[in-house]
């Protein structure tokens, strides 16, 4: 007797096997679709218009399952929905070119020589750094250097150089990040996979359009053709980045899919796998048509398993959530606490916030506030508009003289933790905010600046100050690609499918900027090295940290305890030097004697003791008390 699906509970069915459940001997399929009648198409071939059918019989669950012998490694297969529509499998583990098909895969051929043994990086959460950046984007350009431009491969090529500048992955060992938070990955359906299309002007995305939440991008490939081939390479790709101990954060996109009417989800489930008005249209509290309804148990599942499937077979080690209010928070809990188990030291963090309206309750919203105390982060979009100013416009942040805003950024560096009664922020603990002043979304730091500075002369200045307060905060510091040497996308707000020549990396940005970068690398290794600001817990950061009183808004001072005294930071937002004269340094370093050596300004790491606090206009300087 079939139970009523609508009954069960995701406990019910967490640890039931969904999709082409492989073995040499046979292959068991299995597909929900509770209120409709399903049988299996399967090929050598897809390009063959014959192909085998196969009568399924529903279980218990609402699934229907066949079981068909022989090795079946490579065969191309579809559902059959009353005798209608042909659509693919959610649970695919790979596809054909542009996922026309499912393929059933012998997953164990498609690891890299060494992969099942390689050692996945232990980086503690309060150490990461975290760098987001698209596969394509950063080799594409042939200033990377390296073979395979814009594909997996390209990212785990060693040692390429632009004019003797390291590129690629070479960069990123150099830079000292700990983290890459990767575009999506999985595949999406808003691009021609084909090779021959791969760098025309109109076939490019970023890959927020889900098609397959299990299988890897084709157009990353380089035989997309090959449903083994972007397997293969996606493991590859991350075994090399893992090997100079940077940990991999992918990018997922749970709250919509591409397609709605005809997508496989609702075409197996009409109405079940999305969140329905009482009209009978869409929710569409994403802004781009519909919102997958995470809150019921096969939904829940979907997303889970996905989840779980990406750390258990691509070592992934985190994962950053697109419009995460869309996602329930119970499902969020669940997830996090299945994960953990596998890696202890896994990453999720995410979007607290949606496009438009959506009917999931408001108490299940996962958005800012609701992170507290659950072991996720979310971004920080205040501490964000209050360093630069708002998103795509003229608006100005602190560091462009708005020093008003001074309150605001002391609540972000002290990781928007309730710190004291001006400062109460939002966290329970710093781990929950992700510190950012740009990501891929909405205008890059460096076109923001230029278009609300009224004078231009010193850009660099303002680039420093934003990189620097990220990275001398309590909690995770975030940089977008680029950043780091002053890339711009000529001033476009929404680059999701603007060209190569808008998105890829310009190598010969770095070279051009290289003051910048070594400027963020020395920050970085600063911020390694002195550790003071991997604290996490409220009540050590209040212990630890101290802001001047009485100074003028455009000056912040503060001091963060650590083994052997005090590491000082001092910014100067203005565009004037200013000074701060012994005895008021004295009254807040607590005593009279004391060495003071100065370790990092506006022109990167230094080691020069110092009598006193001479601070260049806009400019940080870290100092060692002792």
């Amino acid at each position: 007797m079939v139970k009523d699906y609508k009954k069960l509970t995701y406990e019910d069915i967490k640890d039931y096997e969904l999709g082409a459940i492989y073995s040499k001997e046979k292959t068991i399929f299995r597909v929900f679709a509770p209120e409709k009648n399903v049988k299996l198409s399967l090929t050598m071939d897809y390009r063959n218009p014959r192909k085998d059918i196969y009568f399924m019989t529903k279980n218990e669950f609402g699934v229907w399952e066949t079981e068909i012998s022989g090795d079946l490694d490579g065969y191309y297969y579809s559902y059959i929905v009353d005798d209608k529509y042909e659509v693919t499998d959610p649970y695919s583990f790979t596809s054909s070119i542009n996922s026309m098909y499912s393929v059933v895969c012998d997953m164990a051929k498609t690891d890299p020589k060494g992969f099942k043994k390689s050692i996945v990086p232990h980086i503690l959460e309060e150490e990461a750094i975290i760098y987001e950046m698209s596969v394509k984007n950063y080799t594409a350009d042939k200033s990377s250097g390296v073979v395979d431009r814009g594909k997996f491969l390209g990212l785990s090529e060693k040692d390429s150089k632009y004019h003797g500048f390291k590129t690629g992955l070479s960069h990123l060992k150099e830079l000292g990040v700990t983290h890459v938070q990767l575009l999506p990955i999985y595949d999406f359906i808003s691009v021609d996979e084909s090779n021959e299309r791969f760098f025309d002007d109109d076939n490019y995305n970023w890959g927020y359009d889900p098609e397959l939440y299990f299988a890897p991008e084709g157009s990353y490939a380089t035989d997309p053709q090959n449903s083994k081939s972007r397997v293969y390479e996606l493991k590859k790709m991350i075994q090399a980045i893992h090997e100079v101990n940077i940990a991999v954060i992918m990018d997922v996109v749970y709250n919509h899919t591409f397609k709605s009417y005809d997508s496989n989800l609702n075409t197996l489930g009409p109405n079940y796998y999305y969140r329905m008005n009482k009209d009978g249209t869409f929710s569409n509290g994403s802004g781009v048509g519909n919102e997958l309804a995470s809150e019921r148990p096969f939904v829940r599942k979907l997303i889970i398993d996905s989840l779980k499937y990406w750390v258990m077979e691509y070592k992934i080690d985190g994962f950053r959530f697109d419009l995460m209010a869309l996602i329930d928070i119970d499902t969020i809990r669940i997830a996090l606490k299945e994960l953990r188990k596998i890696n202890p030291n896994l990453i999720i963090y995410g979007e607290p916030w949606m496009a438009l309206g959506t009917s999931l309750p408001v108490e299940k919203h996962t958005v800012k506030g609701s992170q507290k105390s659950n072991g996720f982060g979310v971004f920080n979009d205040i501490y964000r508009d209050a360093i630069k100013g708002d998103t795509d416009s003229f608006g100005i942040g602190y560091i462009q003289g708005n020093h008003y805003l001074k309150p605001v950024i002391e609540e972000g560096i002290a990781g928007s933790v309730h710190f004291d009664k001006n400062r109460w922020g939002f966290t329970d603990f710093a781990s929950e905010t992700i510190n950012y002043f740009n990501c891929h979304d909405n205008l890059i730091l460096y076109d923001k600046l230029q278009i609300s500075l009224s004078d231009l002369t010193n850009i660099d200045d303002y680039v420093k100050l934003a990189i620097g307060l990220v990275m001398l905060s309590f909690g995770k510091p975030f940089l977008y690609e680029g950043n780091e040497f002053n890339h711009s996308k000529n001033n476009d707000r929404n680059s999701y499918n603007s060209p190569l020549f808008i998105n890829a990396i310009n190598w010969d940005d770095k070279q051009e900027n290289i003051n910048i970068f070594n400027y963020t690398k020395d920050l970085i290794t600063i911020r390694k090295n002195i550790k003071v600001f991997n604290k996490i817990d409220p009540e050590d950061i209040r212990n630890s940290l101290s802001f001047m009183e009485h100074i003028e808004n455009s000056l912040i001072i503060y001091k963060v305890k650590s083994s052997k005294g005090y590491v000082l930071v001092a910014i100067n937002a203005d565009i004037e030097e200013k000074y701060i004269n012994s005895k008021k340094l004295r009254s807040f370093i607590g005593f009279d004697n004391f060495t003071m050596e100065k370790i990092f300004d506006k022109e990167g790491k230094n080691n020069n003791i110092v009598d006193d606090m001479s601070l260049d206009m806009l400019s940080i300087n870290v100092y060692k008390i002792y």
